[in-house]
């Protein structure tokens, strides 16, 4: 696919979303449908039942699968930062310039700008949407930005700032750190990130913009409280809640694991208590989901479930048969493809699959279900897949997912994966990508995919600059190996 009619493609997509929205009658603005996303952290699809995970950590998210339409393979960078800015954004990273891990929660030096991006929960606001999240933001520091959260198009908030917590660190202790930073020291900044806010018991939240400390809880416990309450307020209007929890995501980078509240021993095996941390998450969304059907909203809201990314390396399960161990921050299958489904019974047919979509793609979606128009300077690189879950239209629109991080670029069709560097891999018999396809094998099927791919990686447009200096572990580990 040419550059040219990559780029179109967008502008197509952004016409046909606006042609929708205009050629909406009143009737049709007010069944406009309540939109939830949940987003969960750190785990790979191998964990849940509905993509063949043994553990049985998802039985209310299964369901929601079995009842709704289960994306099978869905690319998003692999580390939370980037797939969180793609995810809003509806860019990939060779677009938006955020190609690495930057952690403006803990580093600061500059985040996601509403000059710069438009967020599509910004256009669902002023589409008319009541806006809230709560959770995990990360990708501007809450502290140095304040009212980051409202202009970026949430009109209430309950964030978990992840920040270095200055109740424990005085002004001594973080002006180390700002050096620390400073100096890009990653074996030190390791270290001192044992004193970030806590996420779990005891944690810290800003309620719109006021601090609170929130003794003797479990965040995740505050975060559903909060959505439980957005819930049930009367609402004159559509809403769009965002839920990015953060489980299951450990208390710190070298902590993985935390206990609940349902087991507080934390000295068990670290898969165990991680198994438990999920089985925690999947029963908040069975409550969202019980909630909405008591309240009588369940026929008039949207559910989307996802996963921001693969689980820690250190963490593995079985999956159809054989061990996975997590793929965080790696662009393999365990790393980038993850958990995407959609849930609105009345709305579109359940017991469906669609083969392939990437983060992308959730932005034009969004916006096509809510009857919010898309900024014409600001296309979004993905598809939306409105039209196939709504049943105007008779396939999904992918051929193809990309995927990116750092120097690297992957994109794969139902069956194959191409990455940049010219490594070629059979993911459906070689999920976990051990046996390189060669460039001259006498195979068809390959050969063509190879072609295909290949043009579609040429189409690309070079990677834009970062807005600014990429601060995150990760970040600061690569710039030290150069």
């Amino acid at each position: 696919m040419p550059r040219k009619k990559f780029s179109l493609r967008c502008v197509v997509a952004w016409l046909a979303v606006a042609a929708y929205v205009q050629s909406g009658d009143s009737a049709a603005a007010a069944t406009r449908p309540n939109i939830i996303l949940i987003l969960l952290d750190n785990v790979g699809q191998e964990w849940f039942g509905c993509y063949g995970g043994e553990a049985s950590c998802t039985p209310r998210i299964d369901q929601l699968a079995a009842t709704g339409v289960r994306v099978e393979n869905c690319y998003t960078p692999p580390v939370c930062g980037p797939s969180r800015t793609v995810l809003l954004t509806g860019r990939y990273p060779h677009t938006t310039g955020f190609r690495l891990h930057h952690d403006a929660a803990l580093y600061s030096g500059g985040g996601l700008q509403p000059e710069r991006d438009i967020i599509f929960p910004r256009l669902l606001r002023d589409a008319g949407y009541a806006t809230a999240m709560t959770g995990k933001w990360q990708i501007n520091n809450l502290y140095d930005e304040p009212e980051i959260l409202e202009r970026h198009g949430f009109q209430e908030h309950l964030a978990w700032p992840g920040s270095i917590d200055r109740d424990r660190v005085d002004a001594a202790g973080f002006a180390t750190f700002r050096d620390i930073v400073r100096r890009e020291a990653y074996e030190e900044a390791v270290a001192f990130n044992r004193h970030i806010e806590s996420r779990y018991w005891d944690p810290v939240f800003l309620r719109n913009g006021v601090r609170e400390v929130r003794r003797g809880e479990f965040g995740p416990d505050v975060s559903r409280d909060f959505a439980m309450e957005f819930l049930r307020r009367p609402h004159d209007r559509p809403f769009f809640l965002y839920l990015p929890m953060v489980l299951t995501h450990g208390r710190s980078f070298t902590e993985n694991v935390v206990p609940t509240p349902r087991n507080r021993d934390a000295g068990r095996p670290a898969p165990e208590m991680f198994a438990d941390m999920l089985r925690y998450a999947d029963d908040i969304v069975g409550q969202i989901v019980d909630e909405l059907d008591r309240l009588k909203l369940r026929d008039e809201t949207i559910l989307i479930v996802a996963s921001d990314n693969g689980t820690e390396h250190a963490l593995s399960t079985r999956r159809h048969g054989r061990t996975v161990a997590g793929g965080l921050y790696t662009l393999t299958e365990a790393g980038g493809n993850v958990v995407l489904l959609f849930n609105a019974p009345p709305r579109f047919a359940g017991g469906r699959t669609i083969p392939l979509a990437d983060f992308t793609d959730l932005y034009p979606t969004i916006c096509e279900f809510a009857g919010a128009t898309l900024d014409s300077n600001y296309p979004p690189d993905g598809r939306s897949l409105a039209p196939y879950l709504l049943g105007r239209a008779a396939a999904p629109p992918r051929r193809w997912i990309l995927n990116e991080y750092h120097d690297v670029r992957v994109v794969r069709d139902e069956r194959y994966k191409l990455y940049n560097d010219g490594r070629m891999f059979d993911v459906v018999r070689d999920p976990v990508e051990e046996r390189v396809l060669p460039a001259d094998a006498d195979e068809k099927e390959a050969t063509a995919a190879r072609a295909r791919l290949s043009e579609v990686l040429r189409s690309l447009p070079p990677d834009a600059p970062p807005p600014f200096r990429l601060l995150s572990l990760s970040a600061f580990k690569i710039r030290a190996a150069r």
